[in-house]
């Protein structure tokens, strides 16, 4: 019986001890809670307070995000219209690199082109090269052909010209001296007592000398090489065109026939003594001279 009474007891303090650890729990619980209740209550206050917070900045953002959202439009219209602008661009350098792609294409095939153009050409040079050494050879030897002909020509020029002159022959000078009381003397050669110089000579020509009028000139020079007796006129000499004075002068008619002719020039004053030259011109052209001597 004591025992059941013990253990009877035993449980009771075990359910005391239970219940008392309860209250103390649910003490302790509404402490707790109590304790957060207090909390709650303030951070609810601190939470609407930071909610009216939230939504005055959430107002504010929204109106920044409508300034925005138009800025942004614009940006968007603005870069829309880059972006159009740029692939305009694009495409514009496209088709001009496809253009010059297709002309620097053109142009690679036109190099090639005159680069064999060139080459062609190059070899068509050396030739004409060569050709115009072998023509400058044959102009040479031309050249040397042509000088010699002219030097032929020329020499039968001056072979034909001299085969046309007439040519003076026999040419035949007689001096005379006046006497009053013996007879008249002829081959004086004492200067001083020359009074006449007779001059004869014959023309004629070869069968290349055209006939016709010929006009002959006679020069007497004294012995520093004057003309002596000059007379007005002059006429010109073939060769230099110088105008020369003449001592006589004559006009014959040729024929193909040898002409005789003969001057008679008269010496008034005395004349000194030296060489004297007798010059025939014929139409200009110089014949042929004769020279004498008187002491």
């Amino acid at each position: 019986m004591n025992e059941e009474r013990k253990q009877r007891q035993g449980n009771l303090h075990i359910w005391l001890i239970v219940i008392a650890v309860v209250l103390l729990l649910s003490i302790i619980g509404n402490i707790i809670y109590m304790i957060r209740s207090g909390r709650m209550a303030d951070e609810n206050e601190m939470l609407a307070t930071e909610v009216q917070s939230l939504q005055n900045e959430n107002l504010i953002l929204s109106e920044t995000i409508e300034i925005k959202d138009g800025v942004i439009e614009e940006h968007q219209e603005a870069l829309e219209t880059l972006t159009e602008e740029h692939e305009e661009m694009i495409r514009e350098k496209d088709s001009r690199i496809a253009y010059f792609s297709r002309r620097a294409s053109a142009s690679a095939d036109e190099l090639e082109e005159q680069k064999e153009l060139n080459n062609d050409l190059g070899i068509r040079i050396e030739e004409l090269e060569d050709m115009h050494q072998q023509v400058l050879a044959e102009l040479n030897d031309l050249k040397e052909e042509k000088d010699a002909l002219s030097n032929a020509y020329e020499q039968l020029t001056a072979r034909a010209a001299e085969a046309e002159a007439m040519k003076v022959y026999n040419i035949f000078v007689l001096t005379k001296w006046d006497r009053f009381i013996c007879a008249d003397r002829y081959n004086v050669s004492r200067a001083r007592r020359v009074d006449h110089t007779f001059v004869s000579f014959e023309l004629d020509g070869t069968i290349f000398t055209p006939e016709g009028s010929k006009d002959v000139h006679v020069l007497l020079l004294n012995p520093v090489g004057e003309v002596m007796y000059p007379s007005a006129g002059t006429f010109t000499i073939e060769g230099t065109e110088e105008e020369s004075a003449y001592t006589l002068a004559r006009q014959i008619g040729y024929a193909h026939e040898p002409v005789h002719l003969e001057f008679d020039i008269e010496h008034e004053e005395r004349l000194p003594a030296g060489s004297y030259t007798l010059e025939i011109y014929i139409d200009g052209v110089y014949a042929r001279s004769k020279e004498f001597t008187l002491e």
